[in-house]
C-alpha cells in the first residue's frame, strides 16, 4: 500500500499497517507545524496524537483528486490555534517566558538562523542578534490567527499559495493578501531592528 487513498481504505478496515505507514509518512511534518505555530514540542507532538487519532477513529473521505496531505495539515493548523486560545485564555495575559512560534524548546530557531550573521562574533553582535530574533518571534506571535497561519505555512513550511488556500478553505487570493498584510505588519512592527 502506498497512496494515501489505499492507505486511508486501510485505516478505515483497521488495518494497523496501513495506520502505522500513514504515520509514518506524516508524523514528522505535523510535529514540525505544530511546533512552529505552539513553541514547545511536547505540545506539538499531543497535537500530532491528537491528530492520528482523530484519523484513526474516522478517517476522513477523500474527493478522488482529494489529498490527505491537505486535510492533515488543516486539522494541524486548527488543533494548533485551538490549543493556542486555550493558552492565552488560560493564561489571561502574553507570557514573555513561554515559548514563541519560530522557538522550539530552546533550539535554534527559523527566526534566528535567519537573523544569525556569521560574523557577529562579539558579544555584543550577539546581544544584537538575540534581540532581534527575540522582536521578531514576538511579532509574529503577536500577529492576528488570519494572518499568522497563513505566514507560518508558507514561511516555515514553504507550501504554495494554492496549497494553503486548501488547508485554510480560503481562496488563493485570500492567501495573498493575508500574507502580504502580515509582511507588512512585520515590516512595521520590526522596523526599529532592521
Amino acid at each position: 500500500m502506498s497512496g494515501d487513498h489505499e492507505l486511508l481504505a486501510g485505516v478505515a478496515g483497521r488495518d494497523p499497517e496501513a495506520f502505522r505507514t500513514l504515520m509514518e509518512r506524516y508524523s514528522a511534518g505535523v510535529i514540525n507545524l505544530a511546533s512552529r505555530f505552539l513553541g514547545v514540542r511536547a505540545d506539538a507532538e499531543e497535537v500530532a496524537q491528537d491528530l492520528f487519532f482523530r484519523l484513526y477513529q474516522r478517517p476522513p473521505v477523500l474527493e478522488p483528486t482529494g489529498k490527505l496531505f491537505t486535510w492533515i495539515y488543516r486539522v494541524t493548523v486548527n488543533l494548533c490555534l485551538d490549543r493556542l486560545r486555550r493558552r492565552s485564555r488560560e493564561a489571561g495575559t502574553f507570557s514573555l517566558e513561554a515559548p514563541l512560534p519560530g522557538e522550539i524548546d530552546g533550539e535554534k530557531s527559523f527566526l534566528d538562523e535567519r537573523l544569525s550573521d556569521s560574523s557577529a562574533t562579539g558579544p555584543r553582535e550577539r546581544v544584537i542578534q538575540a534581540e532581534q530574533a527575540a522582536a521578531a518571534r514576538q511579532a509574529v506571535a503577536a500577529l492576528p490567527e488570519v494572518l499568522r497561519a497563513p505566514l507560518i505555512l508558507s514561511t516555515f513550511e514553504d507550501l504554495s499559495h494554492e496549497q494553503i488556500a486548501k488547508i485554510l478553505k480560503i481562496s488563493p487570493k485570500a492567501v495573498e493578501r493575508r500574507l502580504s498584510r502580515a509582511r507588512s505588519l512585520l515590516k512595521s512592527r520590526l522596523a526599529p531592528y532592521l
